[in-house]
């Protein structure tokens, strides 16, 4: 039997950010998705705020198995970290206040910039938490967040994943999608600004890498009950069962095979090109499912054929998108079963 233990609590605003500054509130449990919302979104939340405008409830999990500096229980969020880590940034001066459309004067403003009184108002604003003793089983907290976030803001699947397919191969995935040469490939230079760092959309496109080599792909069949999104999420719970050599093993092939993408193919090799007139005209600089076809012929080359070097073949590489069978298997519905096999059984057969 699993049971919640729940109390009602009202902390001001003042308080709550110093539990967080102090590490007593904790913002980014690993189940919790990436800090999404944009500045313009946060001023509004804050406009909101001032204006004594109620807000959702903030759930809070009371983790006091966690060893901490002072006398009080740590909390981690369950539900309510954009809007927390909103009222942190703006009361730290992180963002000056945008897009306001009823207290347009407070266009520009920062909080330090914030008149004395509403500086005041601020501060003694409180917010309804409702802390939730979970201690008596863990996966009572994943439970929560993914049903109270399945009526709100959709997660994206990897969002969701983060939460419900906790384990070793997870935290790996987010720590190769740290590596320097991937986020070059995949023209990630600012992790503030990037839409795919913000989704965790870097992370799934470290799983897919590990979820096609060694002729992983054929094992997906697309069927009416399920989709990629389900393929990949039963790859993510099989491989958490992992051994740490095994990990180890993948952490080492994915840093290889994209050091060796980067070197012999450049900072653009997953560019997408389309074929204009016998000449190739770039599309964009990064496709996921170009990701899916060079990396995982990549991949299966180096590992399974002893093949390390791929600039001489490069080129063999290009010309491909002049064929109009692997352009459309770039394009459109590019998770078709049919579509992800020919794409990188191409692109392996123009790399041997």
């Amino acid at each position: 039997e699993r049971t919640v233990k729940t109390q009602s609590i009202e902390y001001d605003l003042e308080t709550i950010v110093k539990k967080i500054t102090k590490g007593i509130i904790k913002l980014d449990p690993e189940y919790q998705r990436r800090h999404r919302w944009n500045y313009e979104t946060s001023s509004r939340l804050i406009e909101s705020l001032i204006l004594n405008i109620p807000i959702p409830i903030i759930y809070l999990s009371q983790d006091v198995d966690v060893d901490t500096d002072t006398e009080e229980s740590r909390y981690s969020v369950i539900d309510g970290q954009q809007r927390l880590t909103a009222i942190l940034q703006f009361f730290k001066n992180t963002f000056s206040l945008e897009g306001l459309k009823t207290l347009t004067a407070l266009n520009e403003c920062f909080y330090k910039d914030l008149p004395p009184f509403l500086i005041r108002r601020l501060e003694e604003r409180t917010i309804k938490c409702l802390r939730i003793d979970s201690t008596i089983d863990s996966q009572v907290k994943i439970d929560i967040f993914e049903r109270l976030n399945s009526g709100s803001v959709k997660l994206e699947a990897q969002e969701l994943r983060n939460a419900v397919y906790r384990g070793a191969f997870n935290d790996l995935c987010k720590k190769l999608s740290k590596d320097k040469n991937f986020r070059e490939l995949l023209q990630i230079d600012d992790d503030e600004k990037n839409n795919k760092v913000k989704r965790m959309e870097d992370i799934e496109i470290v799983l897919r890498f590990f979820s096609m080599i060694n002729n992983n792909y054929l094992n997906f069949k697309k069927t009416k009950e399920k989709g990629f999104v389900d393929f990949l999420s039963d790859e993510m719970e099989k491989k958490n069962n992992l051994t740490s050599d095994e990990l180890k093993k993948l952490e080492d092939e994915f840093i290889n095979t994209m050091q060796i993408i980067k070197r012999d193919f450049g900072d653009t090799g997953f560019a997408k090109y389309k074929n204009e007139d016998s000449s190739l005209k770039l599309q964009s600089k990064f496709n996921v499912a170009v990701f899916d076809a060079l990396a995982t012929s990549c991949h299966d080359l180096i590992y399974n054929k002893g093949i390390n070097n791929f600039s001489s073949k490069k080129d063999s590489f290009l010309n491909l998108f002049k064929d109009e069978y692997f352009y459309e298997a770039n394009s459109g519905s590019y998770l078709d079963s049919a579509k992800i096999k020919l794409r990188i059984e191409k692109t392996t057969a123009a790399l041997q």
